[in-house]
């Protein structure tokens, strides 16, 4: 039987999915996660801020170089041209150059205005790196300024640096600003970043400025989303105490006491902010999900009703309920959010896709399809039209699923190669391994041949795509050819792919894998293999775990160790874990393969590789206690 059809992936290394898995799992349109991240986006619009992503572009903005202040005195004429020179490529719309002169000037005469100057120019220039130094300049020049600060927050959480984007929050809230801190706590908790060392930082600043509640209650939230509920209720119990009328604390009581399932106490803390401040939409957003989470879905609809009513152009806030409706399993409340927004222009492609959950929830599967088909091309099309397919399949029609993908590759060739790999994955999924298989021979004929009239005609950029599409086949069939046992077929593609793509690490490791574990006369060859992976992608922990499973196999376990050390330190899987043990076996490190072979045991509990390495090594086997 076939595996896994997936051309990304490697015959070792990573877990497989089946088929049915994979098209399921690309299809979650609206995951807890997904939902998480929209209503903390929402969140931050009722509360009055704007998400990054959300900002208008500063080139739908007046001009900010028009109201910043003139520089009348202090000025040699080296200096003066090079303001004028400034101010003249702001003039012209040449912003990144007016920025750099503001900048340079500031650094010559010492003044915050001028570095607040080139700060304006660098944002109307959509310029980060620009951007960071002159908010990084003004900062240094006036150390009372909170803007270059949030600036500096702002862009440290688009390129991931959380750290960076806490310390500058911090330093805002000491300078006397608002920092916001409990809106950053709730982005680095969504982007799933390292909460230990924010939550040591965080309690760091809580020691030395007390007074200060912001930093207090993302403590709280960080201690929560940890699985400390306790230490973080303790928190918000005693800031209740202290700052009994800042509806802050009680909405995060709110979310924290609902997250850990304790409904009741999510309720009372929401309607305490709520009497505090009954037009707070997020304190009514967070009570309406409490009810939802409990079953009252009448008592949330008047609560989500509101809401809408109060927010009539928020489309986001509208995605964001149905798909707390979605989650409470009452889809018709979602379609009836959703429908107003069929009349947006563009229409969200969020909503054509909770449309078609709602829909499938409604047991309307032509419907269901009909809107996953209108998903337009973009992050959801690929999820939308495998849900598509595979919900025709569950309803016995194979052949309009098959149809369906064929068109929807002709009408969208970037897209081409994923959709032929949920057609093999259907019919995997049926186990109509014949028909797959003739489906990826004919499809690889077809680019062979499209390819040799490509290089015939000298059209370089056509050869090209097709050399990778036809790579990638090539290795789909060659993973197929290799769970089927036809070895000497699947070196064949793999070849041929290394032939279209030398640099292509991942056919170097699969065959060099694949001979080191099936061929032992050609072990020395399927190392080399290996080392070739390896030096074209360095920290690929599946490649690392070849590496040092080659050199074990080829009597080196001393070199073996380092390369499946830093592998487990990557990917901890029961494959890597297993050559991991074996290797500290062998090296007389026995206290150590033990501790792992019990905590995969643990981990893993049926694993074949570790079932196979204890039959190898029955000394390593847990001894399970007698009950």
């Amino acid at each position: 039987m076939h595996v896994s059809t997936a051309a990304e992936h490697s015959p070792r290394g990573a877990a497989h999915a089946s088929p049915s898995e994979r098209l399921t799992g690309t299809a979650q349109l609206a995951d807890s996660r997904w939902t998480r991240c929209l209503l903390a986006s929402v969140l931050l619009g009722l509360a009055g801020c704007q998400s990054p992503a959300t900002q208008a572009p500063f080139a739908s903005q007046p001009d900010p170089l028009d109201t910043a202040p003139p520089i009348t005195s202090g000025l040699d004429a080296n200096s003066l041209n090079q303001l004028l020179g400034a101010e003249l490529a702001g003039q012209r719309g040449d912003y990144p150059s007016a920025a750099d002169g503001y900048l340079a000037a500031s650094r010559r005469f010492d003044d915050p205005e001028l570095a607040r100057r080139a700060v304006l120019a660098a944002r109307y220039a959509d310029n980060p790196a620009l951007l960071e130094r002159a908010a990084q300049r003004w900062q240094q020049l006036d150390e009372s300024a909170t803007e270059p600060g949030i600036i500096r927050a702002r862009l440290a959480v688009e390129r991931g640096d959380w750290m960076t984007a806490l310390e500058q929050r911090l330093a805002v809230e000491t300078a006397g600003g608002t920092g916001n801190v409990t809106t950053l706590a709730e982005q680095s908790i969504d982007a799933g970043a390292d909460l230990e060392s924010l939550l040591s930082r965080l309690l760091e600043h809580v020691a030395q400025y007390p007074a200060q509640p912001g930093p207090r209650i993302a403590a709280a939230l960080y201690e929560a989303a940890l699985g400390n509920e306790s230490d973080a209720r303790r928190r918000l119990m005693a800031m209740e105490g202290e700052f009994p009328e800042l509806a802050e604390v009680w909405l995060a009581r709110s979310e924290i006491e609902r997250d850990a399932g304790r409904l009741s106490a999510s309720r009372q803390a929401a309607e305490r902010g709520l009497a505090i401040a009954p037009n707070d939409s997020r304190l009514i957003l967070s009570a309406a999900q409490t009810e939802l989470a409990g079953g009252d879905i009448e008592a949330a609809r008047l609560r989500i009703d509101d809401l809408v009513s109060r927010h009539a152009n928020a489309p986001r806030l509208r995605l964001a309920l149905a798909s707390l409706y979605l989650d409470a399993d009452s889809p018709e409340d979602a379609r009836r959010l959703l429908l107003p927004l069929l009349d947006d222009t563009p229409v969200p492609d969020a909503a054509y896709a909770l449309l078609g959950l709602a829909a499938e929830a409604s047991g309307e599967i032509d419907n269901a399809i009909l809107y996953y088909r209108q998903v337009p091309d973009g992050e959801r099309y690929v999820s939308s039209r495998a849900r598509a397919a595979q919900l025709l399949v569950e309803h016995d029609r194979s052949e309009e699923a098959r149809q369906f993908l064929a068109v929807e590759r002709l009408r969208h060739p970037r897209h081409a190669m994923t959709l032929l790999s949920f057609e093999i994955d259907l019919l995997d999924a049926q186990e109509h391994y014949a028909a797959a298989d003739e489906l990826l021979d004919g499809s690889i004929k077809a680019r062979q041949k499209t390819l040799t009239r490509a290089r015939s005609e000298g059209d370089g950029e056509s050869a090209a795509v097709t050399e990778n599409e036809l790579a990638s086949l090539l290795f789909l069939r060659g993973i197929r050819r290799l769970d089927d046992g036809r070895l000497e077929e699947m070196e064949q593609d793999l070849r041929q792919v290394i032939a279209l793509e030398p640099e292509n690490a991942s056919a170097y490791n699969a065959l060099g894998y694949t001979l080191l574990v099936e061929d032992a006369d050609r072990r020395a060859e399927a190392l080399e293999l290996v080392q070739r992976a390896h030096a074209l992608k360095p920290n690929d922990p599946a490649i690392l775990d070849s590496l040092g499973w080659g050199y074990f196999l080829t009597g080196d376990a001393a070199q073996a160790l380092p390369p499946l050390e830093a592998a487990w330190a990557q990917q901890q899987d029961a494959e890597i874990g297993a050559h991991l043990i074996e290797v500290l076996w062998s090296l007389e490190q026995q206290d150590e393969a033990r501790s792992l072979a019990i905590e995969l045991s643990e981990r893993f509990e049926e694993a074949s590789e570790l079932e196979a390495l204890f039959q190898r090594i029955p000394a390593l086997r847990p001894v399970v206690d007698a009950p």
